[in-house]
């Protein structure tokens, strides 16, 4: 299962970064997420700002933006 951060333009919507979480950070994920069910993972989710700092850290990239909407969905 792959987990992918995505970027969005506030105001046009236009993807603009997609970024996958690496692997090795599944369980963290869990985690950060506050998954208590296993189809929780399978769901997509808007960021807080404190999930997005751990995600930049994770990935190195920079994900947030006052004109960004930032999420975190299942691709596989």
């Amino acid at each position: 299962m792959k987990h992918t951060v995505e970027v969005f333009d506030r105001q046009t919507e236009d993807l603009l970064l997609s970024v996958e979480v690496p692997d090795g950070r599944h369980e963290a994920l869990k985690v950060l997420m506050d998954w208590q069910h296993p189809e929780d993972e399978f769901d997509g989710y808007n960021l807080s700002s404190e999930q997005i700092r751990v995600l930049e850290d994770w990935t190195g990239k920079s994900l947030t933006c006052a004109n960004h909407i930032v999420q975190l969905v299942c691709t596989e």
